[in-house]
Formats: C-alpha cells, structure tokens, sequence
C-alpha cells in the first residue's frame, strides 16, 4: 500500500448524522466530510465513486488503473470537529511487474487536489500535515 501524508484539520462544517458510526468502528465518523470530498474532487477532474464505509472511517474511491486509489475520511481524537484524511493506493501488482508502477504519483496527484479543497475552506483551521 503507498499512503500520502495525513492531513489533520478542525471544522464544525461536516454534521455528523445519527446512527453514522453504526456502518464503522463505534465513534469514527466522517461520512459528510468524504460526500464533500467526493464532489470536490469531480469538480477537480477526479473520478470519484460513491462513499463507501469501512471499519476506520469513511472511503471514496477514485479509479485509477490498474491499482485501487483512494481517500480516507474519519473523525480523529474523539472531539467534535476534529477531522483525519489521507489517500492510499493497493493493488497494481501486474502494473508494478509488467509496467511502470504509477501509485506514488497518483497518491500524490489525489491528495494535492484533497489538501487544495480543504485548504480553500475558510471554515476549516489547525491544518497539520504529518509524514506518511
């Protein structure tokens, strides 16, 4: 798997929904965060699919080929408004033997756009990006 920095962040703006952590881990939330994710990355160009919930937190998926690309959306520290994205690429085994492995930069190619959209927000403070 080839991971992004994580980018932290504060925001009151991405309500949680009752009953939202039921589809995850018991308090991980972030299904209004990665729907706003969703479509500001096909505003940018991006494929993105419809969100899918995993047990740490929230998905979009982006097709990318031929490995599986994604941003990860979850609530971070058990605080209210306090926010964890990162994009992440599996697979591609074939593509790593049979041609140039493209992961790295297609990670890098998702979460610029994620950092730009998050960035822009004016309701959005505390931005900490961490290694990967």
């Amino acid at each position: 798997m080839k991971q992004s920095p994580l980018l932290e962040f504060k925001s009151e703006a991405f309500a949680i929904a009752p009953g939202e952590d039921e589809a995850t881990n018991p308090g991980i939330f972030g299904k209004a965060l990665a729907e706003w994710l969703a479509g500001e990355l096909i505003a940018r160009g991006h494929a993105a699919g419809e969100v899918i919930a995993e047990d740490f937190g929230w998905c979009v998926p982006v097709e990318s080929k031929p490995h599986a690309l994604y941003v990860a959306c979850a609530s971070a520290d058990e605080q209210p408004g306090s926010w964890r994205v990162f994009a992440f690429a599996e697979g591609g085994l074939l593509g790593r033997i049979f041609r140039k492995d493209t992961r790295d930069e297609d990670v890098a190619r998702i979460y610029g756009s994620v950092k730009a959209a998050i960035t822009a927000r004016v309701d959005v403070r505390d931005v900490l990006e961490e290694p990967a």
